[in-house]
């Protein structure tokens, strides 16, 4: 039975030691480690201390890094993205488009309604990329979703209508 609490406390040691070599490079916390392992902070203590012993880890001033000379694995770049759903009152400029992309769905005007249906959906899209996207919190991600609304609310399809009309090639030249 023994040994196999003992298996288990290394089994754990070592996911607190992942967790410390992928903050290695700014260091981290007891406190922050424990959160993030969801133990309480007197085990992740005894993790820590452990890991100490066997040369895998130091602590300056409270903050835990992978001992020097220890390969550190490279945190992972992440990517979350969340799409937010059309307000109501959008949902009929929504059909609007989704409907002319059908109807002049052979013609070149085919792009320019699609396209201003993809760029309206992109306004509604927020992407964050980023190694430590795990530790965003809750208002920084409100304030994201407040500033895709406001961006939403000012796309002004005419003038992406101008500018689409501007870029594309006039064919009256060549006839």
């Amino acid at each position: 039975m023994s040994s196999q609490k003992d298996h288990e406390f290394m089994k754990n040691a070592n996911k607190c030691h992942n967790v410390v070599l992928q903050s290695s490079a700014k260091g981290i916390s007891a406190d922050e480690i424990a959160e993030k392992l969801g133990v309480h902070r007197t085990t992740v203590y005894n993790y820590l201390n452990t890991l100490e012993y066997l040369g895998k880890v130091e602590s300056h001033q409270g903050i835990w890094r992978a001992k020097a000379g220890e390969q550190t694995i490279k945190p992972l770049e992440k990517e979350i993205v969340i799409e937010l759903p059309m307000p109501k009152n959008e949902w009929q400029r929504m059909v609007l488009l989704e409907e002319a992309a059908k109807l002049f769905g052979s013609t070149e005007s085919d792009n320019i309604f699609k396209t201003s249906l993809e760029k309206l959906k992109e306004t509604r899209t927020i992407r964050i990329t980023g190694k430590n996207v795990d530790d965003l919190d809750m208002q920084k991600i409100a304030n994201l979703i407040q500033q895709v609304n406001e961006k939403s609310l000012k796309v002004n399809l005419r003038g992406l209508f101008k500018r689409l009309k501007r870029s594309r090639p006039d064919n009256s030249q060549g006839q």
